[in-house]
């Protein structure tokens, strides 16, 4: 995202996280001193591989994506797992908090409502791989809808991570398993489970998504 000067700015989510996972292990002038360069290596970042635009609503990961390797490389890469995981749950969370103890609660079971998003989820994905395949987005997913047909809860599988290209030309990979471990534990804070064997980051030819509610058997 960028001001009307256009200079990217980091996300408002991202920027809170990082106060947050600095308050306790640095001074105010140093949380700044901080914030500042991981701007600027944002904007770098933003410009050598500019977001997805239009109706993408993946945007948000990505950008939050591009700013969690900013904020490490801002941090000379010497920051632990705990506080790069802090600030990832923070931003896929919208800045909820990951540890509330009671869950929200999305049932999908149910036919009908099995049918419903798949109504949805086709239309949208139609429109965002011909988007994709025609250059207009750039830097985005590829989505595929219930491809093996499975029975119970939402199948959509996602190709072409841009996150994970991005992480793979910068030496970011080893932070991949937080990424990809980070959308498990958000499954979890929205009363679901999330079913993965495959990512692309670990070779796959796609990132498994396949969400069940928490009482649904696994076929």
């Amino acid at each position: 995202m960028k001001t009307g000067n256009g200079r990217a700015r980091l996300p408002k989510r991202t920027r809170a996280a990082i106060r947050r996972v600095l308050q306790t292990s640095h001074t105010p002038s140093e949380t700044k001193r901080i914030l500042v360069r991981t701007e600027e290596l944002y904007g770098a970042f933003i410009r050598e591989a500019p977001a997805p635009g239009g109706l993408n609503f993946l945007r948000p990961q990505y950008y939050g994506g591009l700013s969690v390797f900013a904020f490490y490389e801002a941090m000379d890469r010497r920051i632990g797992d705990d506080a790069l995981q802090e600030v990832l749950w923070q931003m896929l969370l919208r800045g909820g908090d990951i540890h509330k103890s009671t869950p929200l609660r999305f049932r999908l079971s149910g036919m009908g409502l099995q049918r419903l998003c798949y109504a949805i989820l086709g239309k949208y994905a139609a429109f965002a791989n011909k988007q994709a395949d025609s250059g207009r987005w750039k830097n985005t997913w590829k989505f595929e809808v219930n491809p093996e047909n499975r029975k119970n809860g939402i199948s959509m599988p996602l190709t072409r991570c841009p996150v994970a290209a991005f992480a793979k030309r910068h030496g970011y990979e080893h932070l991949m398993p937080l990424f990809c471990g980070s959308d498990f534990k958000v499954a979890e804070r929205y009363g679901m489970r999330l079913i993965r064997e495959h990512t692309e980051a670990e070779g796959a030819r796609a990132c498994d998504f396949w969400y069940l509610a928490a009482e649904d058997p696994a076929e």
